[in-house]
């Protein structure tokens, strides 16, 4: 029975993917139409669907420093280690293993995250990832900022512009709105609430199929080795430490220990390209490695969400 709900959610996630790479594959959409659905799902229907189902939580709840640190922890001890292996053994720069680095510890929250979690555990799994992904910017942002700031430039200041980029990110901004909205007590009007589900429905199905055909045609061939050892680490080693410690420091709810595993699990986001061309650096290999964790993570995710319902 685990196995037949696992796969009522994992098969048509992963086949909205598919079939966005066969609409690439057939023409049936060009590189601009990828790109208009990827803005369409990020900046309209993503926000709405995050706000919701945050705006329908408890708040108070977001203060889980115990949870923070614990997941925290295992991801900036991922993120160093991903670094020194881009170093000695890849003999990459400095800001081309901020990248490497990068690549190894950022899930794709918004395209397939909230979606999944959502999905598999209900709106109740809204908080703790929309806590993930505020506590990963903060972490993740900062330590980038150290590996790619420019001679001269220090990396608080480095940290600042990309804090203050990122603070325009929608899911960012619907995560703040929703848990104010949450905290105020307030109810949407009937007219205003059915438009933001209407248009949050459109949420899940969009992103994954633009997902799918942004990423048609990105190579893998080159570098396989850096490829390989980052897909690993992001969809094997990276959940599994996020297990351990929630496991060797109990006290976490169940339910917020499953979304933590889950998140980790994930395939690099496409947020990490972004950064990479932006500072130009491991831009190239940043996309295949976002493409082939995408395409292997259609295999480890589903066991990684059926070891989890067992917990």
């Amino acid at each position: 029975m685990i196995m037949l709900e696992v796969l009522s959610l994992s098969v048509p996630f992963f086949a909205l993917i598919f079939l966005g790479l066969g609409a690439r594959l057939v023409s049936f959409c060009d590189e601009n139409g990828a790109r208009l659905l990827s803005q369409f799902a990020f900046f309209v229907a993503l926000p709405p669907f995050m706000f919701i189902n945050i705006a329908a939580s408890d708040a108070s709840q977001i203060l889980n420093w115990g949870f923070v640190w614990r997941y925290e922890s295992a991801t900036i001890i991922i993120f160093l280690l991903s670094a020194f292996i881009g170093r000695a053994f890849f003999k990459l720069t400095r800001a081309e293993t901020g990248i490497f680095g990068l690549n190894s510890v950022y899930p794709n929250y918004g395209y397939m995250g909230v979606p999944l979690a959502i999905l598999a555990f209900g709106e109740v799994a809204a908080l703790p990832m929309a806590l993930i992904l505020l506590a990963d910017t903060v972490v993740l942002l900062g330590l980038t900022s150290v590996f790619v700031s420019k001679e001269g430039q220090g990396g608080a200041d480095m940290f600042w512009q990309i804090i203050r980029t990122m603070m325009r990110n929608p899911l960012m901004i619907s995560v703040v709105a929703g848990l104010a909205f949450s905290a105020s007590g307030l109810t949407l009007p009937v007219v205003a609430d059915r438009f933001i589900h209407m248009l949050s429905g459109a949420a899940a199905p969009v992103a994954l199929f633009a997902l799918g055909a942004t990423l048609y045609g990105q190579p893998i061939r080159s570098a396989m080795l850096e490829l390989n050892t980052l897909t690993i680490i992001k969809l094997l080693i990276h959940p599994w430490l996020i297990a351990v410690l929630f496991i060797f420091f109990p006290g976490q709810d169940v339910l917020w220990i499953k979304v933590a595993i889950i998140s980790a699990c994930l395939p690099v986001a496409a947020n990490v390209f972004m950064l990479s061309h932006v500072y130009g650096a491991y831009s190239g290999r940043t996309a295949s490695t976002i493409f082939l964790s995408t395409m292997v993570a259609t295999l480890t995710v589903p066991v990684v969400l059926y070891l989890v319902f067992l917990l």
